[in-house]
């Protein structure tokens, strides 16, 4: 899916905030939500060798659309 034409430069977003601990794979679900993007970087793996991932997000910036 190519959503290039509605994404705004990199200068107008907020910046992502970490949310915090670490999610396992199945976790991730919990938090994602519309409107909202996000990034994922592995984060090691817990004891018993599950996968964990620290998660960021940021708000998508809608004034630029009530703007134009």
């Amino acid at each position: 899916m190519d959503h290039d034409d509605d994404r705004a430069p990199d200068t107008e977003r907020d910046p992502f905030v970490r949310l915090p601990g670490l999610l396992r794979r199945w976790e991730i679900e919990q938090v994602v939500a519309p409107g909202v993007d996000f990034r994922l970087e592995e984060a090691g793996t817990a004891s018993d060798g599950t996968q964990l991932f620290a998660v960021y997000r940021r708000e998508r910036n809608t004034n630029r659309n009530k703007e134009q």
